[in-house]
């Protein structure tokens, strides 16, 4: 996981909280970076192997029907606006990979549209 060090979470007037700049952003610089994350079966969850505090996880579907958990920071607090300013490139639950799409300014939301 990695994160630009110029991102912060605040409330957001989008919905409740949101991803923040704290310093001018240039287009097309990577913002974000996830790969990975807790892999595992509806069975091992349902007969209590895995246990998360589950607030602070996203937990989604893979594919191949397994579950992957990664943990609820930045990337999770991307808000969607129909002009984003910021795209994931890899559009998959094991990763992302969050660019500029644009120059964003300092204190400016970052915003992805959701498919």
């Amino acid at each position: 996981m990695w994160f630009d060090h110029r991102l912060v979470m605040r409330p957001s007037p989008i919905h409740g909280v949101g991803t923040f700049t704290t310093q001018d952003i240039t287009a097309g610089e990577l913002l974000i970076l996830v790969t990975g994350g807790l892999i595992y079966t509806r069975e091992d969850r349902d007969l209590g192997r895995v246990r998360l505090a589950g607030e602070l996880y996203n937990e989604e579907e893979l594919p191949t029907g397994e579950l992957i958990v990664t943990p609820k920071v930045f990337h999770y607090y991307i808000n969607h606006a129909d002009e984003p300013n910021i795209v994931d490139l890899t559009r998959h639950p094991a990763s992302t990979q969050y660019v500029a799409l644009r120059d964003i300014r300092a204190g400016e939301e970052l915003t992805a549209r959701y498919l």
